[in-house]
């Protein structure tokens, strides 16, 4: 210890301006200094597991191809996160729009795709031109009905039969329409057809029965986790299924939702009053309504979607089915499955709302899969603006099963509520969640706001400017998930940035890897609040991320959380900027940066004058063979720790360190580190009771301390805790992106 005080000492007095927002080549490296305390270098971090590990889990099938070198390289997590984030601040921000169409197709790639599988490098999506002819929506049409094997004419006793006469009715009815729109929709459907004809590639290989049994289920959020339920089917479809197919379908589907709403957009002015098209398809309900809608009217009950209206001026609707709807601009309540695929038979549901401001559910005591959902295929809603609100139960607001949901809500004051499975969710698949502006509300009970789960999911929740509040229920009183390490009084949510899998281990032996889960927020002063397992957390072989850019920010949690997980796995949340607070409540422990079980867990914050808070084991505390940071940049920090615990840089020994087990070796082959950095500002540290808080006597300013000490009988064996304060250096890794 006294070493590195020399060297901080003499570089300091060298070089006296140096701090946190400087890094030239001579910039001390504090990262490197505390792990050279105690002999380790860099790229002793993190695991490479050898097939000679006994009871390890080798060959856990699932794993995303990032994994296994984000598991090596801990620090790497940063620059992947970031990356992540950066696509969320260039493409979500609205300006980009303003001059392209492509930013949900780029999202929908940097966010998901490329995150899933290799293959696409987001170059197009090669969409088809509109048909040529004087008639393209009928061509179109005919298009749709043949890749089903139908046809719009029919004959009998000789001639054209008068009904269904499906062109007539067309013609009709869209005759009103400028020309250019019906180019535009035209030009809609018979890409739609085109996406149709990838995604059914894809699953040309799986057995329909598999599928409707896939398709069938909703308890995946309760049941995988500890491996209580094996559903064989999806290890049959996963190892059927053509992923490339499925992903340019969706990269399709994306591409053409933005691409026919900047082109509607201008006409919507030359849409007739009371507009109304329905057409019922082999792929579901097509439908077209202008934005003045005679909301005197009590509409009558219609053949297909329409209802009364439960909101006096609000056209009302049932989505169930739809392959395509694009609203104009009416206040609507979309009943049903708007967006999102309804059966095996519906495997593309896209809805453009133009305008107002709608409900995606209302007044129900539960609602199907809705609003942006792709069970084994691909549901997509577009909301170019309005004060909106979204209601769901189990598959909503962006979520995936072996395909891609999407939610993309550009702007406005919106209202986001599910129960299970929501707000950017993946299971085998890809749901993204992504609202652009607006001062936004979230509340689900588990698994979302950016949950990737079992068999590699993606879930991504994201957001680009506005003082936003997400919130997974954190009490099992309200709902009951309630988890034991909070003595189940406190909810294990799986949510807001967590990457879970199922560990079969203790059941059934199929375990299967987490997938990518994530929360971003660019801008805005936001409020986050949940339970257990959230906040950049990981388990079982999936990742967990959590990032905000900007905006002065609370983080209130409670277990395994901020930064954090167990066994084998990676959590890392980052806040980039402003005075945030990262508290921990009830049970209080297991935070802001910890590993339990070889995981690797970070909580990196820069700048602004932060507080954290927790009772028990946190703040870079490693605990069996784990690799945990909490690490401070800049600012007048406090920290307050319970009495007695481990906390700011400490790493627990287990006597399988010291000698190797008869059976278990890998415990005695790997090493753990859990660290504290805090560079700059003046900074206060406190232990507290339920009656008071006093000052430390171990972690102070300007000092480095270990755990165990060095004189600890039980230092070394490959497990160091290290923390350090001091005024000036920085840390290399996480200033690549500054000027």
């Amino acid at each position: 210890m006294q070493k590195i005080i020399i060297i901080l000492a003499i570089v300091f007095m060298l070089f006296p301006g140096y701090g946190y927002t400087q890094h030239s080549q001579n910039t001390t490296d504090v990262l490197g200094m505390i792990l050279q305390e105690v002999n380790f270098t860099k790229a002793e971090l993190g695991y490479r597991p050898a097939g000679y590990w006994n009871r390890f889990p080798l060959d856990i099938p699932y794993r995303l191809t990032s994994f296994d070198d984000l598991f090596a390289e801990p620090f790497k997590l940063y620059d992947y996160s970031k990356t992540m984030a950066n696509a969320v601040e260039i493409y979500l921000n609205p300006t980009y729009s303003d001059s392209t169409d492509d930013g949900l197709y780029k999202l929908l790639y940097n966010l998901g795709v490329d995150k899933k599988l290799g293959g696409f490098r987001s170059y197009s999506a090669n969409l088809l031109p509109p048909p040529a002819g004087d008639e393209p929506l009928i061509t179109a049409v005919e298009k749709l009905f043949a890749l089903a094997d139908k046809q719009l004419d029919y004959y009998s006793f000789g001639q054209h039969a008068d009904w269904p006469n499906i062109k007539r009715e067309i013609r009709d009815k869209t005759a009103s329409l400028p020309d250019s729109v019906r180019i535009i929709l035209a030009e809609t459907i018979v890409n739609l057809a085109d996406a149709i004809k990838w995604r059914n590639l894809a699953f040309r290989n799986c057995k329909h029965t598999d599928m409707q049994k896939a398709f069938a289920i909703r308890d995946l959020s309760d049941t995988q986790g500890d491996g209580t339920v094996y559903y064989p089917e999806l290890d049959d479809i996963a190892a059927s299924i053509d992923w490339a197919s499925l992903h340019y379908a969706a990269l399709k589907v994306a591409a053409l939702a933005e691409q026919t709403e900047h082109k509607l957009q201008k006409y919507t002015s030359q849409i007739p009053d009371d507009f109304e098209l329905e057409l019922a398809t082999p792929f579901g309900m097509i439908a077209f309504f202008s934005p003045v809608y005679r909301s005197e009217r009590i509409p009558a009950p219609r053949m297909f979607g329409q209802l009364r209206a439960s909101i006096p001026k609000w056209m009302e609707y049932d989505a169930t089915s739809s392959l395509l709807i694009i609203d104009f601009g009416r206040n609507s309540i979309w009943q049903g499955t708007p967006g999102a695929t309804a059966s095996l038979t519906n495997p593309i549901s896209l809805l453009i709302d133009l305008g107002g401001n709608d409900y995606y559910g209302y007044d129900r005591k539960s609602y199907p899969p809705s609003t942006g959902v792709g069970l084994l295929g691909i549901g997509l809603v577009l909301d170019s603006k309005g004060d909106d609100t979204y209601n769901g139960s189990t598959y909503a607001q962006g979520a995936g099963l072996f395909g891609v949901g999407m939610l993309f809500d550009r702007e406005g004051n919106d209202t986001y509520k599910a129960n299970l499975s929501a707000q950017g969710c993946g299971y085998f698949g890809i749901g993204l969640c992504l609202d652009a502006v607006g001062d936004d509300t979230y509340y689900l009970y588990g698994d979302g706001q950016g949950m990737g789960g079992i068999g590699g999911g993606i879930g991504v929740c994201a957001s680009f400017d506005g003082n936003d509040k997400y919130t997974a229920e954190p009490y099992a009183e309200v709902y009951n998930r309630g988890d034991y390490h909070s003595k189940h009084k406190i909810n294990g949510n799986v949510a807001q940035g967590a990457g879970f899998g199922r560990r079969g281990d203790g059941s059934d032996g199929h375990s299967w890897a987490g997938g990518l889960g994530a929360i971003i927020d660019i801008h805005g002063n936001d409020y986050y609040y949940s339970g257990n397992w959230t906040m950049g957390v990981g388990y079982w072989f999936g990742t967990g991320i959590a990032v905000d850019y900007n905006g002065d920010d609370t983080y209130k949690s409670c277990y395994f959380t901020q930064g954090s997980g167990a066994h084998y796995c990676n959590g890392i949340l980052i806040d980039e900027a402003g005075n945030d607070k990262h508290e921990l409540f009830e049970t209080a422990g297991a935070g802001l940066g910890f590993g339990w079980d070889f995981t690797n867990a970070l909580l990196i914050n820069k700048g602004g004058n932060d507080e954290y808070r927790a009772k028990i084991i946190s703040m870079g505390v490693a605990q069996i063979r784990s690799c945990a940071f909490l690490i401070d940049v800049g600012g007048n920090d406090s920290y307050f720790l319970g009495e007695k615990t481990a906390g700011l840089g400490g790493a627990t020994f287990r006597k399988g360190y010291a000698r190797p087990g008869k059976l278990t070796t890998y415990y005695s082959y790997a090493k753990s580190f859990g660290g504290f950095i805090d560079i700059g500002g003046t900074d206060s540290y406190y232990r507290f009771t339920e009656e008071k808080s006093y000052p430390d006597t171990l972690f102070f300013n300007n000092h480095l301390w270990l755990q165990p000490a060095r004189t600890d009988s039980l230092f070394g064996h490959n497990n160091y805790g290290v923390g350090i304060d001091t005024e000036q250096g920085t840390i290399p890794e996480l200033f690549k992106w500054d000027n």
